[in-house]
């Protein structure tokens, strides 16, 4: 089924998006994350292999796939090889570390107007 483009246009410009025309869900708000200490909105999407995926407010992205399973600690390799340590938190956020270029991330489990 093909929709008009007002309704796709509208569907991006409210943040809705419909699938088959059957049901609306709202796209998921961006989270208040942080890349090396400096506040950036991402989306974060999780696949049942382990693989995490970063989308960035600023339009980049990256997708960490799990090397080694762990809790608290899990290494990642991200889509260009560098390896990354996983810390999950008790509340749930995420923090990303590089130990060989020093970057970090920091991925709060929920968006802002979400939390508690």
């Amino acid at each position: 089924m093909l929709f008009p483009l007002r309704l796709l246009v509208a569907g991006l410009v409210t943040g809705w998006l419909v699938a088959d025309g059957i049901a609306a869900v709202r796209a998921e708000a961006w989270k208040a994350c942080e890349f090396n200490d400096q506040p950036i909105g991402c989306r974060d999407t999780h696949s049942p292999d382990g693989t995490v995926r970063i989308v960035w407010r600023d339009g980049k992205a990256m997708t960490y796939r799990l090397e080694k399973q762990g809790f608290p600690f899990s290494t990642m390799q991200d889509s260009l090889g560098g390896i990354w340590e996983r810390q999950i938190f008790v509340q749930g956020n995420a923090v990303f570390t590089n130990k060989a270029n020093g970057n970090r991330i920091v991925v709060p489990l929920r968006p802002e107007a979400n939390r508690p």
